[in-house]
């Protein structure tokens, strides 16, 4: 078995390095940094991370550090006019809400899971040279002791915008480089706006924005023109805020006090032989929205089970499909990131056209459902990627393969107690949830093996009111089953439990040695 170097601390690389040491994978983390940084940074956590952090068994400790947000309002700060209110709480998630909770938290509670699955994570060490071939990566690593070369079978490249995995590779970011500058604060602050919203401001000088944080804490960003000093001050912070958050906002006890610049780009490719670029490393774009952060842990949960069944000797080419299912993500939120951006700094007619267009998302449900719903990044799946195999006609309004693994109410273990698909994953592995009466029950778990668990309706998981039948099309009584990937998404949907077809997804689609057909 291979083991993987994960390059980068921060989110996007703990989560990488959780998922594949539950998976049985040799996992070493490296940072350059010998501290976690203490920087706020990424703040918001949507629906569908919060959906997979779940299954990896932090939420609970995320939660006790962070805020719930409810609801996202954009007001004009000029007038302080309500422009829309996208309330959170009909996503269709078991998270519909935005939790608010500062990087370094974040960190520390991915850190302490990564650890109690015996990961190691080496601080104050660089990557500085690597060299591949057909069986693995030569890298130089560079500490307190020195440079040391050692060997490696995959590298994982999570450490941020200013990527040395990129560099080392000769890869670039391509896109637009006229570059946006903001001024961020993390700082205390007295208002009268409601805790459990985010609060975005419009104005033809540039946006702001207000992420509720715990206690009486908040991070405030304004987009600035190009910067002349380091950092702003306390009292320009209270400037911006004063002239573009109507007067509402005073700031007081600042943390952190920073100038950003952002660009709108994207690496060409994700994956460079046994090298693969994840988060920022792989795409930069403006903080509206706070979609950096989520797209980054995704992408994490979607490489690591992939990459853990390649080290533990499936075809590497299965690969390929991390780039093929997560690059048109990350160029669609570049682009829906800059466009929100562009929205909130508009004037003169375009201010008429953008302010109607938020007067139908605020007071339209069905918009303002369609904006929670993408913003929570409810809506990505993969339906035409060459790993969503649908065996069989599907029903209408049931789930297809590529889609997002339903979770409904209602579900219950054999002795009655709730349980939730959400719950079931916190087992590592892929889940194959079978409807029906298999002929031969054990061949189903024995075609699986050790790559994950057999849940069957009717005797290991109770559906009294047919919830689960309903959402995955299941009609009529008939046989089916579904095969749960560990990032939540759907590979295979079957109206069979024919082993058989599980065996030929596995072998001819993950390039999975399945066990031969008896």
């Amino acid at each position: 078995m291979d083991g993987v170097l994960v390059v980068g601390a921060g989110p996007v690389g703990l989560t990488a390095a959780c998922q594949l040491a539950r998976l049985g994978v040799p996992v070493r983390v490296v940072d350059a940094l010998a501290t976690p940084t203490t920087e706020s940074r990424a703040v918001g956590v949507h629906a569908r991370s919060l959906e997979m952090l779940a299954a990896l068994g932090v939420l609970p400790a995320l939660e006790a550090r962070g805020r719930r947000i409810g609801a996202l309002t954009m007001l004009d700060g000029r007038s302080g006019d309500t422009r829309a209110r996208i309330a959170l709480g009909d996503a269709p998630s078991r998270h519909p809400y935005v939790l608010d909770i500062p990087q370094p938290d974040t960190e520390a509670v991915l850190g302490d899971r990564a650890a109690e699955l015996g990961v190691t994570v080496e601080r104050g060490t660089r990557l500085t040279a690597l060299e591949q071939d057909g069986e693995g990566v030569t890298v130089t690593l560079a500490g307190a002791e020195g440079e040391r070369t050692e060997r490696v079978g995959w590298v994982v490249g999570a450490d941020g915008g200013h990527s040395t995995t990129r560099h080392l590779l000769g890869t670039h970011l391509e896109g637009g480089f006229h570059g946006q500058h903001f001024a961020m604060a993390d700082v205390d602050v007295d208002t009268p706006l409601t805790r459990d919203t985010i609060w975005m401001y419009t104005h033809p000088e540039g946006m702001g924005i207000l992420f509720p944080l715990a206690g009486d804490r908040a991070r405030v960003m304004f987009l600035v023109d190009e910067p002349t000093d380091d950092a702003p001050t306390l009292e320009r912070i209270q400037a911006l805020a004063d002239a573009r958050m109507g007067g509402r906002v005073r700031v007081h006890h600042p943390r952190w006090l920073a100038y950003f610049e952002i660009h709108h780009a994207q690496v060409p490719q994700y994956r460079h032989g046994r090298v693969l670029l994840a988060g920022d490393a792989a795409h930069v774009h403006s903080p509206a929205g706070a979609q950096g952060m989520n797209t980054g842990i995704q992408d994490a949960a979607n490489l690591a089970w992939k990459l853990a069944l390649v080290a533990r000797g499936a075809d590497a080419r299965l690969l390929d499909s991390y780039h093929d299912e997560r690059h048109p993500v990350g160029a669609e939120v570049v682009r829906r990131t800059t466009l929100l951006t562009e929205v909130g700094t508009a004037s003169g007619a375009l201010a008429g056209v953008r302010d109607a267009a938020l007067f139908l998302v605020g007071h339209v449900h069905r918009a303002g459902d369609a904006a929670a719903t993408q913003m929570a990044e409810l809506t990505i799946g993969y339906r035409h990627s060459a790993l969503a195999v649908q065996h069989g006609r599907p029903h209408h309004g049931g789930a297809h393969a590529g889609d997002h693994a339903p979770d409904p109410d209602g579900l219950q273990r054999a002795d009655g107690s709730p349980v939730s698909i959400e719950e079931l994953q916190t087992r590592p592995g892929f889940l194959l949830l079978v409807h029906g009466d298999p002929a031969d029950p054990g061949a189903l778990a024995a075609t699986l093996g050790d790559l994950g668990t057999v849940v069957t309706v009717g005797r290991d998981l109770l559906d009294p009111a047919g919830a689960l039948a309903h959402a995955y099309g299941v009609t009529d009584g008939r046989d089916a089953m579904a095969l749960v990937r560990p990032d939540g998404y759907l590979g295979l949907v079957a109206d069979t439990t024919d082993p058989d077809v599980l065996r030929r997804y596995l072998a001819d689609v993950l390039g999975v040695a399945a066990p031969a057909a008896a």
